[in-house]
């Protein structure tokens, strides 16, 4: 729900036509839709699976091991992509291999949650 909360807070942000104009092919869009469309797909997957799987296959799974994939993903995700809003808001556009050094240490974090 929280993933959902920030792609649809950060929609908000992009359904302004002047800040779309401004932001537009910044990280910030990047952002925005990894967490709207990728995040809340891999998660729904990831959570059906969990559901159906001893289901189907009639063996259970470890609930410590499926707590600490969700607690690895959820801070690995937000990690990475959470990050990018304020490249994006900072100017940053997409498919540069380069970018400001004041910028280095929201890189750092996205790389490290990635």
């Amino acid at each position: 729900m929280f993933l959902f909360t920030v792609g649809g807070l950060t929609g908000v942000v992009l359904a302004n036509s002047s800040l779309d104009i401004v932001l537009h092919d910044t990280y910030y869009v990047v952002a925005h839709f990894h967490y709207v469309l990728r995040i809340g797909a891999v998660f729904a997957i990831i959570g059906a699976f969990i559901h159906w799987y001893p289901t189907m296959t009639g063996l259970a799974m470890d609930p410590n091991k499926l707590n600490e994939h969700y607690i690895l993903i959820f801070f690995g995700v937000n990690l990475t992509f959470f990050p990018m809003h304020f490249l994006g808001l900072a100017g940053i556009p997409r498919r540069y291999a380069d970018y400001p050094d004041f910028m280095a240490i929201y890189n750092l974090i996205c790389t490290i949650g990635s």
